[in-house]
């Protein structure tokens, strides 16, 4: 989910969804509400790592994960999830694997490129060891500078179309979230936690509509369990998943499988086909398929977050009216929709706005009106909301 993996939305109507059933109704609280922690919303936007931005790879209309062949090479593109990169990546790279896995019915291939060292590159790489193949991974960047370490890291199915790929993408989730599941205490930065929001979860209702059963439908409150907090919301139970740790284990063990990293960087397919030695390229480059693959479905959207220092005492997500993941490294709060804007300097300003915003609604800072910027902004709902009905 880049910055803002896992982010809510607000309802409304827009172009590019299909419509949804009626999605399970929330079961009852009790009458009781135990008032969680207190945050601390203390933020030093000078601090080292304060502000991060990053960009989401988006692309319209949906994701792509598909096959081809080209000058002799089979080429498998895995590219364009949007803010749901960690939230797809292990199923997604099962999908991989399986294509994969059919072309060497037919072909004596024996080793593979991926492109991108970033979460899509990285499970997929993971998967394509239990292949037997040889894998080198080819990226400009370590997995500690990409997009996928610049996530929140909610478990949740954000910022991604799916146009015609209901089923796949059930497929895709059932797998990913049950990998997660069962890694939850293995050194992957993976726990289980409720995520409390205002109003219901697009996100997380596109996973009940898509996967019925995987995860609880949603318990309905009474009253939000803050301090500052007077109005019914509700309370989901999902994962959150912490970049940093796990993408430090993806590469550590695949060091320790014998991959190799290459730092290179491609400035055309051209340039791709003709010097890769390899006969089978998996294509996790995201933002850059927008180039490199000529691409034009494939869209930026700048995100920035504010990372306040750890709080450990706190064990709950919060979010659809920004968002706030107490992690091991930080509370991460968000988040920021820019579309078409690539740049991945953050503005300081614009955290610091980020985490008044949230105090405010602890009753910690004046409330002010979403700026036009905020992930949670309507004008964004069409997009940033997986289950916006179809026109």
């Amino acid at each position: 989910m880049l910055i803002g993996g896992g982010d809510g939305s607000n309802p409304t109507s827009g172009p590019g969804r299909y419509s949804s059933p009626t999605l399970p109704g929330p079961r009852q609280s009790g009458t009781r509400v135990a008032i969680h922690e207190q945050s601390d919303f203390s933020f030093d936007p000078n601090a080292p790592d304060a502000c991060i931005a990053g960009v989401r790879p988006y692309r319209n209309g949906s994701y792509r994960l598909d096959a081809e062949t080209a000058s002799g090479k089979f080429i498998v593109h895995n590219y364009g999830h949007g803010g749901a990169g960690i939230t797809l990546s292990w199923g997604c790279a099962a999908k991989v694997r399986d294509i994969v896995q059919q072309h060497l019915v037919t072909s004596n291939d024996q080793d593979a490129a991926v492109l991108g060292a970033g979460v899509m590159g990285l499970t997929a790489a993971t998967l394509l060891l239990d292949l037997g193949l040889k894998v080198t991974i080819y990226s400009d960047r370590k997995p500690a500078d990409t997009t996928s370490a610049k996530a929140g890291g909610q478990w949740a199915v954000s910022v991604v179309e799916f146009q015609g790929k209901e089923q796949e993408l059930a497929d895709i989730i059932k797998t990913a979230f049950t990998t997660f599941k069962n890694s939850i205490s293995s050194g992957f930065g993976v726990s289980a936690q409720p995520n409390y929001t205002r109003i219901r979860s697009e996100n997380l209702d596109a996973v009940l509509q898509l996967a019925p059963g995987l995860i609880p439908p949603p318990v309905a409150l009474a009253r939000m369990p803050f301090e500052g907090h007077a109005k019914p919301g509700f309370e989901y139970q999902t994962l959150l998943i912490e970049p940093p740790i796990f993408l430090a284990r993806l590469e550590a063990d695949l060091l320790a499988r014998g991959v190799s990293f290459v730092q290179r960087k491609f400035a055309s397919r051209s340039e791709i086909l003709g010097s890769l030695m390899q006969d089978i390229v998996v294509n996790c480059t995201g933002l850059g398929a927008m180039k490199l693959w000529s691409d034009p479905k494939v869209v930026p959207i700048k995100g920035q977050l504010a990372m306040l220092p750890a709080q450990p005492n706190l064990q709950y997500l919060y979010g659809q009216d920004g968002y706030m993941f107490p992690r091991a490294d930080h509370v991460v709060i968000g988040g920021t929709f820019e579309v078409g804007v690539s740049s991945e300097t953050p503005n300081k300003s614009v955290c610091k706005s980020l985490v008044n915003h949230i105090a405010s609604l602890f009753g910690k800072a004046p409330t002010k009106s979403l700026p036009d910027i905020h992930i949670h902004h309507p004008d964004h709902a069409p997009i940033v909301n997986p289950l916006t009905p179809g026109v």
